[in-house]
């Protein structure tokens, strides 16, 4: 695994809806394929000279974006109401520093706050209960004129949390934001990379399908399965680890034990020799075989995760590299 690209990666602007920054970093990456995108932010790497392939297709599925905020409205005060774009758990979020995107492309620094346990009440101070409604961004400004005139925000905006990547060597650990899934696109583009060297050789086309607004419903994945209209997908995710704080035997997401291959989800069930997962699947249109492979991260959904670099080096066997040839 190209430990620098994982980083960019990681460090790319790219909440759900605003993907840009991550399509550009996989695209420099990818100079040696066939790179399109569509009007989604859905993008699309296929190996060179495969445009009227007839071999049997094999998608392999990431998601672009993370989670992250939107600016919902500007207070008198200079302060910004957000939402969430995708699912972070609000206690994790009071005292983040957060970088926001404004219209013109300029980044603006802020920090995500809650009131101050000066002014609560006991009953307030007392429950752990935080509502997105009543947390706030703070830029440094001190009313909506400076905000829009003077910091170039305005409502819509973007942002995402201040995280850098950091990668300790010693211990070959992975610090930093979007784990789930720039971890799932890095692991795609290596992949590819590997498999380019003796694709004339594969009985199947791969294809890499990189998939816009997942954590706001799996809405690119709908498009990218009827654009690339795979035989099989393999799914590259990640995945949560559970393994801190349940027992070894319980725990179905371990550090440093290789990826993680679900046979069962709520939206998904095991057949056989095949896994029906609902990522890439609109029920209305088609039901798509996939194989599913967790990427174990801890703190999955906080601002700021880690990850073995071990869980990479573990992903070509279990996706089915070595056996590829022999795909029907």
């Amino acid at each position: 695994m190209d430990i620098e690209m994982f980083g960019k990666l990681s460090d790319a602007f790219g909440p759900s809806g605003f993907e840009e920054d991550v399509i550009r970093t996989i695209a420099d990456y990818c100079k040696e394929f066939d790179v399109e995108n569509d009007a989604m932010n859905n993008l699309y790497v296929r190996m060179p000279g495969t445009e009227k392939d007839s071999r049997p297709v094999i998608q392999l599925d990431a998601h672009l974006d993370a989670c992250g905020f939107m600016v919902q409205n500007i207070q008198d005060n200079g302060c910004l109401g957000i939402i969430m774009l995708g699912g972070f758990h609000l206690t994790s979020l009071p005292a983040h520093a957060v970088w926001i995107r404004t219209r013109s492309g300029k980044m603006v620094h802020g920090i995500i706050c809650a009131k101050p346990v000066h002014f609560m009440t006991t009953a307030e101070r007392s429950s752990q209960t935080l509502e997105i409604e009543k947390m706030y961004v703070d830029v440094g400004a001190t009313s909506r004129e400076e905000v829009e005139n003077v910091f170039g925000i305005h409502i819509g905006d973007p942002m995402m949390p201040d995280v850098t990547f950091e990668y300790d060597a010693e211990h070959e650990i992975c610090f930093g934001k979007a784990f789930d899934n720039r971890a799932g696109c890095a692991c795609i583009v290596d992949t590819m990379k590997q498999l380019e060297k003796e694709q004339a050789s594969l009985a199947v086309n791969v294809v890499g399908a990189f998939a816009a607004q997942e954590e706001v419903g799996t809405r690119g994945a709908v498009v990218t399965s009827q654009i690339v209209k795979p035989d099989l997908a393999i799914v590259f995710e990640g995945s949560p680890s559970d393994d801190f704080f349940i027992s070894a035997g319980q725990a179905q997401g371990c550090m440093k034990k290789g990826v993680q291959i679900r046979i069962l989800e709520t939206d998904a069930r095991a057949k056989k020799k095949q896994i029906h997962a609902a990522h890439l699947v609109d029920e209305h249109i088609q039901f798509l075989a996939c194989i599913f492979l967790g990427y174990v991260q801890r703190l999955n959904l906080n601002l700021i995760r880690c990850c073995p670099l071990q869980v990479f080096e573990s992903r070509l066997p279990s996706a089915g590299y070595s056996d590829l040839p022999s795909i029907q």
